[in-house]
């Protein structure tokens, strides 16, 4: 029994031993100060968005194309009709074997390579031009910053790779709390934030479900006014609020239906991230103001009073996608362009070097970021999603009268670590590295989906953004997405940095 007790004790002490003899010194060149005149000009270099095809004479037999809508019909030909076949969906791979003269303009004959529904593939199909492009996923984007989203303890960090040359680490910009997706009864884990590697592929201003048949948009011009700042969260789900599905007048009497079951659901902006198979793992904001914006994260959450008590009975989580606040998504929106990656990770965190970290960062450093939301760009895309930078605002000539609302967003760029500090403690924010992996138990606040400690394999660094000896947990409740061929990109794996 000593003995046993003697090994428990020896293996602890060894195995937080090696945690530290990992810890890798590091230090950061001259670097350009981003946050001068509110962040105006980063200098992020964005994707090239891929060029859409708009008629044949674009085209030719051979030719090497991409799904770029979300979804696109397919369609076959019977007795010399085209009938509706099933959907494609974005970034399926297609090659135009048929320019279909016979049927106009609109329609080609493609052969599709590869598809996210595997009863596509390899089919001879004929689809409309509009709705397809060059092929584009980013994968291979040579990015300048980039957020990773760890699930296990809920917590967005976005980073900058200071040395393309892999001679420094990145450096972390910013550090908030987001929701991931959760749902009681979930027994197919369909409703949970998946691991994976992915790219922001286009930005959406007041994104909303189809027709907004369940979550309508933030605001629109044609729908009803959203609730106002002072009004409480629940009226966000009223009937009042949702858009008219139907209305006639009797008596004098006007009377309306409603579609919809929470307003505003999306919030402000939304990243719609590919490669996502269906799965819909966006990052988007919330319902609220920008002041009760941050109080609903912590609602779904349960760190509230109400927040508490409403999910013992259901859960306010999303259902796969990642939560934030209206500003910090705004703020998101301005600092990360299209092709920025998003890795999604399930880990333990840890400091690469506490002592490093330290002499990095400023712990009173405070940033802000003054914005002002506007009526423009209603479900738009790319330069459609208008910012809601204020310099920008102000330059456009914007009038007041199409300003929403106004504020200031203010954050750190100090890594805290999430960890659990002993055995019986939940997880807790600190700038005091004691990751150990001799628990066996990982609690709550570092482990939301409740896998078995011994699931943990390597730790994602927060001070430095990169990944140590990390791999997806394989565990139930897990999910994998993001690029099949690309689970892990290099640039965020410490391996590859100069020591």
């Amino acid at each position: 029994m000593k003995k046993a007790l003697l090994r428990q004790v020896l293996l602890g002490i060894s195995i937080t031993s090696a945690l530290a003899a990992t810890a890798t010194p590091y230090s950061y060149p001259q670097m350009k100060d981003i946050s001068v005149n509110n962040f105006s000009k980063t200098g992020f270099k964005a994707g090239e968005v891929p060029k859409k095809f708009l008629a044949k004479s674009e085209l030719k037999v051979g030719d090497q194309v991409m799904v770029y809508d979300r979804y696109v019909n397919t369609y076959k030909k019977v007795n010399g009709e085209l009938k509706r076949h099933r959907m494609a969906g974005r970034l399926d791979r297609l090659t135009v074997i048929g320019m279909a003269e016979e049927l106009g303009e609109k329609y080609i004959q493609v052969k599709i390579n590869s598809s996210s529904d595997y009863a596509l593939r390899n089919k001879t199909l004929f689809m409309k031009i509009r709705g397809l492009s060059e092929y584009q996923d980013y994968k291979d984007f040579d990015a300048d910053v980039y957020m990773v989203q760890n699930v296990a303890t809920e917590k967005l960090r976005v980073y900058q790779r200071v040395c393309k040359d892999n001679s420094c680490p990145p450096k972390l910009l910013l550090q908030t709390d987001f929701v991931a997706g959760f749902k009681k009864g979930d027994k197919k884990f369909g409703k949970r934030t998946q691991v994976g590697n992915y790219r922001i592929f286009e930005w959406h201003k007041f994104y909303q479900d189809r027709n907004g048949g369940h979550y309508p948009s933030w605001f629109d011009p044609k729908s009803p006014e959203q609730p106002s700042p002072d009004d409480s969260w629940s009226k966000w789900f009223k009937g009042e609020y949702m858009p008219w599905e139907y209305c006639s007048t009797k008596d004098g009497k006007r009377k309306c239906s409603y579609k919809g079951m929470m307003r505003g659901a999306f919030g402000w902006y939304t990243a719609l991230v590919e490669p996502n198979y269906g799965q819909d793992q966006w990052t988007h904001g919330t319902i609220g103001w920008a002041e009760s914006s941050e109080e609903n994260i912590k609602r779904a959450k349960g760190e509230d009073f109400l927040g508490a008590i409403a999910n013992t009975f259901t859960s306010l989580r999303s259902s796969g996608c990642s939560r934030v606040s209206n500003p910090t998504v705004a703020f998101l929106r301005h600092l990360l362009p299209v092709g920025t990656p998003l890795v999604k990770v399930y880990a333990l965190e840890k400091y690469q070097d506490e002592a490093s970290m330290k002499k990095s960062y400023n712990k009173d450093a405070v940033f802000t970021w003054d914005f002002a939301l506007t009526k423009d760009g209603v479900r738009g895309t790319h330069e459609n999603a208008v910012t809601s930078h204020k310099q920008s605002v102000d330059a456009s000539g914007v009038s007041s009268e199409r300003i929403l609302e106004e504020g200031t967003f203010k954050f750190k760029n100090y890594p805290l670590v999430t960890q659990q500090k002993n055995k019986s403690t939940k997880c807790r924010e600190g700038d005091r590295d004691r990751l150990r992996d001799d628990y066996k138990k990982i609690r709550k606040g570092c482990n939301l989906y409740k896998i078995p400690a011994k699931a943990f394999v390597g730790a994602f660094n927060v001070d430095t953004g990169l990944l140590e000896g990390y791999k997806h947990p394989e565990a139930k409740g897990i999910i994998k997405g993001g690029f099949k061929s690309q689970k892990i990109p290099g640039f965020i794996q410490i391996k590859n940095y100069k020591k």
